[in-house]
């Protein structure tokens, strides 16, 4: 096993963009902020793109057949895909004699609790970031499901008291404080004169922060993500340049602010929100750490046991080919 079995082990997000900005919805706001990387990757020619009724592709002459792709595939990736279809079986069946379901409405509740873990507020990011990924929607849900029905078949396993609850949040009490931060737009440009053209539209034209930023973006990678609404916390994740902390942190709300040089790079700022620094009580954060605790008992310590116990009483008889 690879550790532990990617099927129930959560969903590792990113949110790729700018490199200088990192935004990710807490709950409540400034509480968890995963770090966020940032990958390039070439075009996909439209020709690589379909596989049904194709037998292979000419490269400059040279035959690539559909079965080494898939020959590949499997090579590389077939034993972990085997293992995640055999942990969903196992489960599939001991819900089945359980007779618990999950329903359509479960299944989105799960997919939109991983993105707000991970700070992906639009569909645009979402799409992105499974591009990114080499992943599909059907993927995300299916994976989600399975967790859904992880939590039905198993959650009664990881009970949470509140010892523990008190315990925990004394213990990482300083993750429960939310740090002064603003919620914002950007823009981000190669020069001066490129943002003040930019600052016209923004002031003249009528146009939202977010339709200018898309209009300006230069590749399909940031328009993706132009304009969408980032965080910046005071002291956490990321370090700004002193003249961009200060231009964020005493903007007006509702105003365009900038250019703003930094680097090699010339923003134009909208502020949205404006928190101050608050330490949160146990009372406000404990339904979260329950949760929290519970999701970790269950992947790091119900689930594994579970099954690798299934695992070693099933029946599991390898078929050979003719």
């Amino acid at each position: 096993m690879r550790g532990k079995w990617v099927l129930l082990a959560g969903l590792a997000w990113g949110l790729a963009m700018s490199p200088l900005w990192a935004a990710a919805e807490g709950t409540p706001e400034g509480v968890g902020r995963p770090p966020v990387q940032v990958w390039g990757e070439a075009p996909m020619r439209p020709e690589l793109q379909v596989f049904q009724g194709v037998r292979g592709w000419l490269i400059n002459g040279q035959e690539v057949k559909l079965e080494e792709v898939k020959d590949r595939a499997l090579l590389y990736h077939g034993p972990y895909v085997l293992q995640d279809m055999v942990a969903e079986a196992l489960l599939a069946q001991e819900a089945k004699q359980r007779n618990i379901t999950v329903s359509e409405a479960e299944v989105e509740e799960q997919v939109k609790a991983f993105r707000t873990e991970y700070g992906i507020t639009s569909e645009a990011s979402l799409e992105f970031y499974l591009r990114q990924s080499r992943l599909t929607q059907g993927w995300l849900r299916a994976k989600a499901r399975a967790y859904a029905l992880m939590l039905k078949v198993l959650g009664e396993q990881a009970y949470v008291s509140d010892k523990q609850v008190a315990a925990f949040y004394e213990r990482f009490r300083d993750q429960y404080r939310r740090p002064e931060s603003v919620q914002f737009r950007v823009i981000s440009l190669p020069t001066e004169r490129a943002a003040n053209e930019a600052l016209v539209q923004l002031t003249k034209s009528g146009k939202s922060f977010q339709q200018v930023a898309k209009e300006l973006a230069t590749s399909e990678q940031e328009r993706a993500v132009a304009g969408e609404p980032h965080t910046y916390e005071r002291g956490r994740g990321m370090t700004l340049p002193p003249e961009l902390e200060a231009a964020l942190l005493t903007a007006p709300l509702d105003q365009v602010v900038g250019p703003v040089k930094a680097g090699n790079a010339y923003h134009l700022f909208r502020i949205e929100k404006k928190a101050d620094a608050y330490q949160f009580s146990l009372e406000e954060v404990r339904d979260i750490i329950r949760s929290q605790i519970r999701k970790q008992k269950l992947e790091q310590e119900v689930w594994p046991l579970w099954i690798n116990a299934r695992l070693a009483g099933a029946e599991i008889e390898t078929l050979r080919a003719q």
